[in-house]
This record gives structure tokens, sequence and C-alpha cells, in this order.
């Protein structure tokens, strides 16, 4: 029986799919299965597939219900003791199955492992999301800061816990890992393990409305459980993703309205400390410094950062400067559009020539 199980899902692939292959093909470590799970693809993603006899790739029928239920066929139909994601579109650095298979071999509290991701294509956006399973999960209260693209997952704790991707999401991987929080930890390897193709086609405008709408979902979920806190519908609102609907334009909020929001965010977020106090669910520095991020980026339409230094109570609700706000928006850029300086004089270089 192979040690890891790739879990590769396919539909009409066809455009980058040599390159994933290619990825996969060049990993140090070899001891794999590699199941692509196709929902009926009418290009040239089976004829790739087959082009790699040497991967020996298992090319399972699915079922072409969404993403979700292709994952869940992959996981009841993989061998391996660890499960490896990949998407059809983007890369594995050489070394990362054997990285995390080392990982997770010496770490079994551990569930799920990722690592950085490199954007490239329409971005260079550079996800760093936190290494220590603590900061990950305060992370995971209020977003997605995973690379799906980069995980190995403990297929025993899936299977025994019943751990599977609910299809009823979009933000499918999201709703999951608030789940596994429950029976295990969520740690990445602090390094860059794949690569992100950025190409402006990966989330339909569909799609992106469902998201921005059931993260606030999920949050209210993951506090009622976690914390016993429930969410009123507006209060579900604070959490939507990407948008703000404080500041969102076409919203009729009024300077009034948007000041007793902020007075009642900021209540519920102390009401999470104090409730975490009790119930010890979170690392108490670890969640100060989400909570401050997340005051941050609502309160001042400030990126998600989490703080250098430590949090405490008391700086919880600092206020933000117009000097900072505009160091830390700036910060994002840089982190966003990072390597664009050295690929701008890589192309003057050969020019030159």
């Amino acid at each position: 029986m192979p040690k890891v199980s790739i879990l590769l899902p396919t539909h009409q692939s066809g455009a980058h799919l040599h390159e994933t292959l290619d990825s996969i093909k060049a990993q140090t470590y070899q001891d794999y299965e590699l199941l692509a799970v196709d929902d009926a693809s009418t290009d040239q993603t089976i004829e790739i597939l087959q082009g790699y006899p040497e991967l020996r790739i298992q090319i399972i029928q699915g079922r072409n219900c969404g993403l979700a239920d292709a994952l869940n066929l992959g996981i009841k139909c993989a061998q391996g003791e660890y499960i490896a994601r990949i998407d059809a579109d983007d890369l594995m650095v050489p070394e990362r199955l054997e990285k995390q298979v080392h990982f997770l071999d010496r770490h079994h509290e551990v569930i799920v492992c990722g690592g950085w991701q490199q954007y490239f294509g329409l971005s260079t956006f550079l996800h760093a999301p936190p290494a220590s399973a603590e900061q990950c999960r305060a992370n995971l209260l209020f977003r997605c800061d995973l690379c799906h693209s980069t995980l190995m997952l403990r297929k025993s704790s899936l299977i025994e816990h019943n751990l599977f991707y609910n299809p009823a999401f979009a933000a499918e991987d999201f709703e999951l890992w608030t789940r596994v929080l429950n029976v295990g930890d969520i740690a990445n390897l602090p390094e860059v393990l794949g690569y992100y193709r950025e190409d402006g086609k990966s989330i339909t405008i569909k799609k992106k409305q469902l998201l921005i709408q059931q993260n606030g979902e999920i949050v209210s979920a993951s506090l009622k459980r976690n914390l016993g806190i429930v969410l009123s519908e507006k209060q579900k609102r604070y959490f939507t993703g990407w948008t703000n609907p404080f500041y969102q334009k076409g919203e009729k909020t009024y300077i009034g309205e948007q000041e007793e929001a902020w007075r009642d965010l900021r209540m519920l977020l102390l009401n999470i400390y104090q409730r975490n106090q009790e119930i010890g669910y979170y690392c108490e520095a670890a969640l100060l410094k989400t909570l401050r991020a997340e005051w941050a980026r609502l309160r001042y339409q400030l990126p998600f950062f989490l703080p250098d230094q430590e949090v405490s109570p008391d700086s919880l609700f600092q206020k933000v400067n117009s000097l900072e706000i505009m160091m830390r928006k700036m910060r994002s850029f840089q982190r966003n559009y990072r390597g664009i300086y050295r690929k701008y004089r890589k192309i003057r270089s050969i020019l030159q020539r």
C-alpha cells in the first residue's frame, strides 16, 4: 500500500494539466498513488492523464456533482495513510511530499499539514498562513487561511470522525477545516510548497457571491459550536468574505448605523475573548492577535495582518491612525506584487542582449 494518495480532481483541465503532472513526476518522494477523479471532461484531459503511464494514474469516474463530491469520492478510494491535495492547474515543489510526510510522521496530533503558496500569472501574491497549530486554529475562526492545494490530510482521522467535504458550501474546504479542529490540529510548514495559477478564471461571479454569503454562516457555526455564542443575522454580515457591508458602495448605511455597528462588533469580539477565557478552546495569545487583525480589517478596511507584537486585552481595540493605515495598505500592495521588479529586470536584460 502506498504511503501517500495524491488526490487530483479534474474537469475540463487540459489547458495546464501537463505542468501539474510534471510537478508530481518530479517529486523526491515516490511512495505514492495518483488518483484523478474526473467529472465528465470532454476536452483532452483524459488523453493527457493516459499519456503518463509512468505515474500509474488511477482515473476514477466522478459523478459530475461538483468539487466536494469528487473529493469525497477520492478520499474513500484512497489507499494511502496520507492524502495530498493538488488542483489541475497548480504545481508542487519537488520536495513537498517528502517534507510533509516527515512532518506528519512526527506530529500525530496534526490531522492537516499545509504550507505556503506562491501565486503566479496575474498575481504574485505569497499566501503565507501561520505555521503554529495555535495560530491556525485562531485564524480559522474568521477565514480559510490555508492553501488548499498544498494540504496533506491524515486519512484515518477523516474516516474515523466522518470528516468529509459538505457539498452545500461553496467554501467546502473552510467549512471542513472548522470541523477538523474539533478532533485534532492543523499546522503549516513555513515555506513555499506549491504554486497557484491566478488566471482570473478560478472563481465565477455566482460562486464568489456564495462565498461572501456563506463565510458569515461558517463563522457563526464555529462560534456556536466552540464558544456557545449565537450571532444575529446582522452580526453574521460582519464576517462576510471580501466585503464589509458597512463600507460597500450602494449599501444605505448612515454614520449613526455604522457607529452602532462598530460598538456592537467591539462588544462581540470582547465577548469572544471572555468566553474563550472560560472554555479555553483557543490559545489566548493567538486569539488576541486574530481578534486584533479582524477588528482592524472590519473597522478600518485594512488587509488582514497578524500583529508582530503580542496583543493585550487593553490594546485589542487600539485606534489605527491614518499613517498606519497607509503603511499597512502599502505593505499589502508589496505582498501582492512582490517580484515584479525582479521580473522587469530580467525582461530588460533579455531585450538588451
